[in-house]
């Protein structure tokens, strides 16, 4: 009993230690961000490709508690498609975009004596809230219940940031962040059709940056 006791007493000390290096903060900032969303289909030596660029910024808010950071944000960009068929390539304007996002990372500060350098590893969730284009003068809007299949996307990011400190309570936290999304449903939609077609070799990659500088608040 009384080893229990002591294992117990052990347990506790030690947790409470690691709850004691936890040290909170919050705070806000911008960011720059851009995608590059490619599929390129080949068959008997003739090679189509296009690649849909979405670049733009916004703003976020994040809680942090050392070791994880949880983010909520809003982001604004704009499309650009290139499609290329053989050696002839042609550029189109695409849509103005907003998105929600939601993110989650775990991170391992390093401290460096007046700034924290953490590496981070985490996910984000890009939800549509919107998608607009001008044709000849014209605004159309994309109907709402096609939002979630055209710009949903999940993406696994990984990068570093730095805290630097600016007093005991205030800090600034730049971080870059490269990421690799999964794709939208449409996009897969239309992927997963035409690997049906005999003889035709689809391949796709959606990656992007993550330029983000923010200012924090230590509880």
């Amino acid at each position: 009993m009384k080893k229990l006791v002591l294992a117990l007493l052990v347990l506790t000390l030690a947790a409470g230690g690691a709850f004691a290096q936890i040290q909170l903060s919050a705070g806000a900032g911008g960011n720059f961000a851009v995608s590059w969303d490619s599929v390129k289909m080949s068959q008997g030596g003739f090679t189509v490709e296009g690649l849909l660029t979405t670049s733009g910024g916004g703003f976020y808010a994040f809680f942090d508690a050392t070791y994880v950071e949880a983010d909520v944000g809003m982001l604004f960009g704009k499309q650009k498609m290139k499609q290329t068929i053989g050696s002839a390539s042609t550029d189109t304007d695409g849509a103005s975009v907003s998105f929600l996002t939601l993110s989650l990372y775990g991170k391992y500060p390093i401290d460096l004596s007046g700034v924290t350098l953490f590496p981070m590893l985490g996910m984000q969730y890009d939800i549509g809230l919107s998608a607009k284009q001008e044709v000849g003068g014209v605004t159309y809007e994309a109907d709402s219940e096609d939002l979630p299949d055209a710009l949903n996307k999940f993406w696994i990011k990984l990068g570093v940031g730095a805290d630097i400190n600016l007093s005991d309570a205030i800090y600034l936290r730049p971080s870059f962040l490269y990421g690799i999304n999964f794709g939208t449903k449409d996009n897969n939609d239309a992927v997963d059709k035409s690997k049906k077609t005999p003889g035709l070799d689809v391949s796709t990659f959606y990656h992007g940056l993550d330029i983000r500088v923010a200012v924090g608040f230590r509880f």
